[in-house]
């Protein structure tokens, strides 16, 4: 402690400063991720030796050496996961600690700042007193400079506290993989040991049940069935409505590296075959997307934006892919957004679509900063494909497409949707699905077959809601809460059925009512783009700076009131369909038009 010359109030010593701290939490949970992916191969070996590499049929005393020395590959390979899955457990709970001791760092910097400029106020002060003044002023200064000796005392001992804890997370993870430095200690602590996925697999409620039963389940499994799980069984946890967000994301970024490493390995080597080349192909689009949405930044705080990979079956519907991403995390978001696309998409579109979502999620933060956002980019149908382009557009979709894909997408979006709220275990959310192209078909199924749970439901470019759907009514929805929006230049919207007399769907051909029709009973809004461009009517819906995303934005977050209104199109039985927003100037768009 020191004292200034003849004032007789002595300055506490400056605080000790912390030192840097450069951990990256981040990097530590993906090391944590590719673990696990490693792990998942080996649980694959495992299960090759024991199943098809069998080959019971090759008899004689070759055949026996063959299987014997196969099943102790298969031995190894199991135990090596196990001992993986333990250091992989131990990297992420580092991660975790990283996290919180740098949240720690900042604070106790700020401390230490705060602290250091209270000693020099304090100094200025003293040096001001005259000898007069210091006879009134002593006692004051005095107190102030009791208190920021505590106030230094508690920021040395927090310090000290923060350096133990940082000391103890390094030894921990040395000691954790000092204890598996060798084969032989890998023998010694797991071979044989039963895997603790086995019995929880045996209790995993069937497929199709209910989201509730899902997480029921998970609830029921101890902490070590569940890292078990992330392992052994990635795809059946991350496919899975109803489980926490964050687990399923964790268990597809583990079937997501595991796939990327195997399958560009297999390529460098040219041993790809078609299949695994389109999965492969699926697996790098969802890894793009990913990486993409990840360099997000918030709008209102420029923090970096959660991103979950909410499904990933890259085998799915053929081959074409399912996979879901979400800008934002939706187990804690205020508002969700579903974005569920139209013609012609498979799990390659994947970084387009999140592409939209993305513009979504910004948009919204805009629109109402203080409330938090989760906008989803899901492919979880198989919509339709392999239909006749022309000039960007299906060509005569209409007399190609039928509706069975749309009513089998409604129940996964129903299904999806009633997930996302299971998650949350009763924590409100307002979420709205909004259905693009043919994504606004299954939509409408979802909403009038399954009973769709969401607060809004949008039309954007929409052929048609569906058979059964003549107006809002039959979506089980308030007409207040069911959106329509139809670029006037858009085409897609004239395979609707329109008109005074309902043809409905002739033969099984078609895809129902346009819900921006004036009598379908939905709020049209503005979504013109000016162009005269068919292609980019239909596509533009989600452009940064457009009516139609500002619209979106304000419908996602309640704000109901500044949404901008349109007429909806009018269908006299003496002429043609009239759209009343034909020719109008799109109105200005926001800041974030490119």
């Amino acid at each position: 402690m020191t004292a200034p010359q003849g004032a007789g109030v002595p300055l506490p010593d400056p605080p000790s400063v912390m030192p840097a701290y450069a951990a990256r939490a981040a990097l530590v949970d993906d090391c944590c991720t590719s673990l696990r992916a490693a792990c998942a191969r080996l649980d694959d070996l495992g299960t090759f030796t024991s199943g098809p590499a069998r080959l019971d049929d090759w008899v004689g005393s070759s055949g026996d050496v063959y299987r014997l020395r196969t099943r102790a590959l298969g031995r190894r390979a199991e135990a090596m996961s196990l001992a993986l899955r333990r250091v992989a457990a131990r990297v992420e709970d580092h991660a975790e600690t990283l996290a919180d001791l740098g949240v720690l760092h900042a604070d106790l910097v700020t401390r230490s700042t705060s602290l250091a400029g209270g000693i020099e106020v304090l100094r200025r002060d003293v040096a001001r007193a005259t000898p007069a003044g210091l006879a009134s002023l002593g006692p004051v200064l005095h107190a102030r400079s009791v208190a920021l000796r505590a106030s230094i005392a508690d920021y040395e001992h927090d310090r000290r506290r923060w350096l133990h804890r940082l000391f103890e997370e390094e030894q921990a993870m040395v000691a954790a993989f000092e204890r598996l430095h060798s084969m032989r200690q890998v023998r010694d602590r797991f071979a044989g040991v039963p895997d603790p996925a086995d019995r929880a697999l045996r209790d995993l409620p069937a497929v199709g049940s209910p989201p509730r039963e899902a997480l029921a389940w998970w609830r029921s499994l101890s902490p070590a069935e569940r890292a078990a799980l992330l392992v052994a069984a990635p795809g059946v946890l991350g496919n899975r409505d109803g489980l926490p967000v964050r687990v399923r994301h964790r268990a597809n970024e583990v079937r997501l590296e595991r796939d990327l490493a195997g399958l560009r390995s297999l390529r460098e080597r040219g041993d790809l075959t078609d299949r695994e080349k389109q999965v492969l192909r699926n697996a790098e689009a969802a890894a793009a997307a990913r990486d993409e949405a990840e360099q997000t930044r918030d709008p209102q705080t420029g923090e970096p934006v959660p991103v979950r990979l909410l499904l990933y079956d890259p085998t799915a519907f053929g081959g074409d892919g399912a996979v879901a991403l979400s800008v934002g995390d939706p187990d804690i978001a205020d508002d969700i957004s579903v974005l569920v696309p139209g013609l012609g998409t498979d799990g390659a579109d994947i970084p387009g679509l999140t592409a939209h979502a993305t513009s979504v999620y910004e948009a919204a933060r805009d629109a109402d900063p203080g409330a938090s956002h989760a906008s989803i980019a899901w492919i979880g149908y198989d919509a339709p494909d392999n239909i006749p382009v022309r000039d960007g557009l299906a060509a005569d979709a209409a007399g190609v497409v039928r509706e069975d894909l749309a009513e089998r997408g409604g129940a996964a979006l129903a299904e999806a949707v009633d997930g996302l709220r299971t998650s949350r275990e009763g924590e409100p959310a307002d979420i709205t699905v909004i259905g693009h192209s043919y994504g606004s078909t299954t939509a409408g199924h979802a909403a009038h077959d399954q009973g769709l749970a969401t607060d809004d439901l949008v039309f954007v470019g929409s052929p048609g809601v569906g058979g059964g759907v003549d107006d809002t009514a039959d979506l089980g929805m308030s007409s207040q809460h069911v959106w329509a929006a139809a670029n006037s230049h858009d085409v897609v919207p004239h395979l609707a059925d329109r008109g005074s007399i309902d043809l409905g769907l002739l033969g099984g051909i078609g895809l129902g009512n346009d819900p921006a029709e004036d009598d379908f009973g939905a709020i049209r809004f503005q979504a013109e783009s000016g162009s005269g461009s068919e292609t980019g009517a239909h596509s533009g819906y989600f452009e940064d700076g457009s009516e139609s995303l500002d619209n979106l934005a304000h419908i996602v977050t309640g704000q109901y009131g500044l949404v901008d209104r349109a007429p909806g199109v009018t269908d006299p039985w003496w002429g043609p369909p009239r759209d009343p927003e034909l020719g109008r100037s799109p109105r200005p768009g926001s800041s974030r038009a490119a």
